[in-house]
This record gives structure tokens, C-alpha cells and sequence, in this order.
């Protein structure tokens, strides 16, 4: 099999702009030439990749999973190039990594010098999105590594899932002068709440709960960092996962109020595809495993 590293190059293009001319353009190429090197791939690998009936156009479930191969190629080509010239390894050490908001900010610091330590020197490119959103980017090819929390599909083939931690949403509001909570739960008074949004992860977690308090929606976010924000100036209730306010607990800034029913237990795992990554990537995950084990 002859593969032209320009045609992994030409591909990733694609993957990323979702558009032929667009994709041409930035490979400095005529679209033609670039229409006709992107079949020449597909004819060599034997799959279609690119599903060109749809506007944008789209990735075929094989151009999916061939996404990650190409980009572990590319970096495992930069890595070999950059230690026979004595050049800079970063692309080649590069580890995509998508994430999670509340994970991304409290979890990936927190072990940053475990997933670094080893001969390959890792550089974690990290990217906060919406729990969902980042589902997609591994479907998509998009990502080396996933953190997100549990999710059924992501723990079948093609993917390989690493449970790495468990937490507990917890339901919190700040506290006064004197330490104690400004609100409290009950089932006669309505307290004002700062909530997810319904179609979020930690969302449908809160949903299942819905009906056991009375509770009036005052803001709605996606992100646990601002909500928290927002809970330490005062404004409302809201479910929280207890590593992001470890310190505000412990500081007697924000306290749990109702009963321990409301408490929400959730994990939250590494998801990757089966294919092989790149050396640096294969590290990460050897010490995600690791941290897990413990």
C-alpha cells in the first residue's frame, strides 16, 4: 500500500473545514487536484471516507475512524523527522484531548504531572467543550483522548474506556457571616436555582430528581465554573460535582443543603478508538490507567 503523506495531510484538511474548495484552499491546491488526490486515498485504502452527498460534507463512519489514523501517522512521521534533526518535537508529542468544562478545568491539573512523566514529553492540547460536544469530537476523529462522564456507546468497540474517577453532584448554596446556608430545600417553599441546561449531561443527571423539590429555574449554563460563580455571590441552589468545590466546602464559602437523597453519584471516564495512537498518546493513556488503578 502506497500512501502519500500529502494525502493524509489533504485529508485532514478536509476532515476539519467540512468543504472541498475550502479544504483546497488551505492546502494551497486546486480543487480539482485536491478532489482527485482525496480519491486516490480512498482507492488506496479501500473505503470511501468522505460522504459527499451531504452539505457540508461529512465523514463516513470509515473516515472517522481513518481521522485518527492519519493524524497518528502525520505525528508519528514529525516525531521520527524531529529526533533525526534534532528539531522540536512538539508536533509529533502533540496529545489532543478533549473535555469536559468541569473536568478540563478541575481534573486535568490536577494530574497534569502524571500524564507528562515519561521519555515521550506529552504536550496536552486541551479543549473545554460541552460534554456532548466533546462525545462528538471522538466520534468524529476529531480528538486523541475524551474525558466526559459515563456513557454506554463510548464503552463498546470501536472505543476503549477507562473508568478514572467517581464524584457526587452535590446540591449547594453559599453561606452567610455566620457560616450557615442562605437557602434551604423543602417541598412548600421554591427556591430559586441555578441549573444546567436540560440538555446537558449533568442536566438529565439533575432531571431525574426534578420532582422531589421545588426548585425555580433563575439562570441556566452548561458550565460548572460559571454556575459556581454564580453560587458564591449568593443568587440560588445549584448541583455541583464535589471536586470543583473541594476548597469552597472545606472553607465553609458554600455548604450541601437537603437530604442525602439529592445527592447525585456520577463517574467519569477516558474514552478513546481501539486504532493505536502515536507514542506520546499511547503515554497519556498508559497513565490515565494508571491513575485509575489507584
Amino acid at each position: 500500500m502506497n500512501i502519500e503523506s500529502k494525502w493524509l495531510e489533504d485529508f485532514l484538511a478536509l476532515a476539519e473545514v467540512r468543504n472541498f474548495s475550502l479544504a483546497a484552499e488551505k492546502r494551497n491546491v486546486t480543487q480539482p487536484a485536491f478532489s482527485r488526490r482525496i480519491k486516490a486515498l480512498e482507492q488506496t485504502v479501500g473505503a470511501e471516507l468522505v460522504d459527499r452527498s451531504k452539505t457540508p460534507v461529512a465523514l463516513t463512519p470509515s473516515g472517522r475512524l481513518f481521522r485518527m489514523t492519519a493524524r497518528t501517522l502525520i505525528n508519528q512521521m514529525m516525531d521520527g523527522v524531529g529526533q533525526l534533526s534534532d528539531l522540536s518535537k512538539l508536533g509529533g508529542n502533540n496529545v489532543r484531548v478533549a473535555a469536559a468544562h468541569s473536568l478540563a478545568t478541575s481534573l486535568v491539573p490536577s494530574i497534569q504531572s502524571e500524564l507528562l512523566a515519561g521519555k515521550h514529553k506529552p504536550v496536552l492540547s486541551v479543549e473545554a467543550i460541552d460534554v456532548d460536544e466533546a462525545i462528538e469530537e471522538l466520534q468524529e476523529g476529531g480528538c486523541d483522548l475524551l474525558l466526559a462522564f459515563d456513557d454506554e456507546l463510548l464503552r463498546l468497540p470501536p472505543y476503549q474506556s477507562l473508568q478514572i474517577g467517581q464524584a457526587e453532584l452535590l446540591p449547594v448554596c453559599a453561606c452567610d457571616s455566620a457560616g450557615k446556608p442562605l437557602y434551604r430545600i423543602t417541598s412548600n417553599k421554591e427556591v430559586p436555582w441555578l441549573a444546567y441546561s436540560p440538555s446537558s449531561y449533568m442536566g438529565r443527571q439533575v432531571e431525574a430528581i426534578r420532582d422531589q423539590v421545588n426548585l425555580q429555574p433563575v439562570f441556566l449554563s452548561s458550565m460548572t465554573d460559571l454556575l459556581k460563580s454564580l453560587v458564591l455571590q449568593g443568587l440560588g441552589v445549584a448541583w455541583l460535582p464535589d471536586y470543583a468545590i473541594k476548597h469552597e466546602l472545606e472553607s465553609g464559602k458554600v455548604a450541601i443543603v437537603g437530604d442525602d437523597a439529592l445527592r447525585l453519584p456520577i463517574a467519569y471516564y477516558a474514552y478513546r478508538y481501539q486504532a493505536r495512537l502515536h507514542p506520546a498518546g499511547e503515554q497519556v493513556w498508559q497513565a490515565l490507567r494508571l491513575h485509575a488503578e489507584k
